[in-house]
């Protein structure tokens, strides 16, 4: 792949305009007209090009959404941690032997590992599972430990998508639902009370925001992503919460055509650009989780912008100290992140299991430019195009 998306695209568009993700995943080709159309700073970076081939192609030939949680969620944050010698195992297990549980030891994946023909032995498939296993146990124990407000106990990995689970205590526990409990109560324990609004970039299928609003009823939550995670997304939570009102993704040119729908929607789905057509969120909390990365300089410094326009409280990511993009040519240091002067750190260190990632959480403090929400609507979203159009001019203006 060698061009931003919407100048080459046809294995993208052919598979999901033909194929079974068309067919499965309403909204989809909504998507990628969206991204066709927006800003360049907005369009995917050639990194990502690869991996949406990827996930267009396994969810065409690998069980479709019915499995997604097996394929697609490989590019998202699921490891799959199969060796004894991988960092996020030692991590935990160095944490399990503060505290041996020894049913750890017992632990099996409800359904074994399934691998492509060919790929390794049956034998090795089946140590690779064990070791899963028991990895996944041992994050279940450190996670329960870890976790003061009981929101672990209550929860179990939905089996919508068909994960690769454990029976822990009685309950189907996943890689990601224990990184994901993680990742809250990291930000809530750290936070004056738990946030009402929560905007997550990068929102992958939903698995953050899932616990969210199942620990949260009441909380509103705002999924911004690309397809096709956006999608699976959409499709997720909706099955999952039928009775929330959601305000599905479509295409607006500006925010009073959909300002009604939106403003009573619990649950929203957009893409990027669309965060540059209506007014600031005042999110108490917007979340990044391995996402940055992926991206051209210039879009990682025009997001820091669209974070600061909407958010009113904390700001929580999660990234590798160091990463190599050799698709776009780039590579992204921890330090390289332009986060904006005025916000302070809460925390900011290593990730107790991803030890090669940090995470950090921010107090925005409302440091900038704001708008009154006692303001009439048209002057709000008149001071919200006028900074758009600003940005707009510097990100258009930019090389690659």
């Amino acid at each position: 792949m060698r061009s931003p998306m919407g100048t080459r695209q046809e294995p993208v568009e052919e598979m999901a305009t033909g194929g079974r993700a068309h067919d499965e995943l309403p909204g989809l080709q909504a998507m990628l007209q969206e991204l066709r159309q927006a800003p360049e700073v907005f369009r995917s970076s050639l990194f990502w090009e690869h991996h949406a081939d990827l996930q267009f192609r396994e969810l065409a030939e690998e069980g479709g959404f019915a499995a997604f949680k097996r394929t697609v969620n490989r590019h998202f944050f699921q490891f799959m941690v199969t060796g004894v010698r991988d960092p996020q195992f030692r991590a935990v297990a160095r944490q399990w032997m503060r505290h041996p549980k020894i049913s750890a030891l017992l632990a099996r994946l409800e359904e074994p590992l399934q691998a492509p023909p060919g790929s390794c032995s049956p034998l090795r498939l089946r140590i690779a599972g064990r070791i899963y296993a028991l990895y996944i146990a041992m994050l279940a124990h450190y996670t329960a430990r870890r976790d003061r407000r009981g929101v672990f106990a209550d929860l179990e990995e939905p089996a919508l998508g068909k994960p690769t689970c454990v029976n822990y205590e009685g309950r189907a526990v996943s890689e990601d639902l224990c990184n994901s409990v993680l990742e809250y109560t990291s930000i809530v324990d750290a936070m004056p009370a738990p946030p009402r609004l929560v905007v997550e970039l990068g929102s992958g299928y939903g698995r953050l925001a899932w616990v969210f609003l199942r620990v949260q009823p009441d909380v509103r939550y705002v999924l911004v992503d690309i397809a096709p995670g956006l999608a699976i997304a959409q499709r997720y939570l909706t099955e999952l919460f039928p009775e929330r009102p959601a305000f599905r993704f479509r295409h607006f040119d500006n925010y009073a055509e959909v300002a009604a729908e939106l403003e009573s929607a619990q649950i929203v789905f957009l893409t990027p650009n669309q965060l540059e057509l209506i007014p600031s969120l005042h999110a108490e909390l917007l979340i990044n989780v391995s996402s940055l990365h992926e991206m051209r300089r210039e879009q990682i410094e025009h997001y820091f912008e669209l974070f600061a326009e909407h958010c009113d409280g904390f700001f929580y990511t999660k990234q590798w100290q160091r990463s190599v993009n050799s698709f776009d040519d780039l590579i992204v240091l921890r330090e390289d992140y332009p986060v904006p002067s005025g916000w302070s750190s809460v925390f900011d260190r290593v990730h107790p299991v991803q030890t090669r990632f940090f995470e950090a959480l921010y107090a925005t403090g409302g440091h900038h430019e704001q708008v009154s929400q006692t303001q009439p609507a048209e002057r709000r979203l008149a001071g919200s195009a006028r900074r758009r159009a600003r940005r707009r001019r510097g990100a258009l203006t930019g090389t690659r």
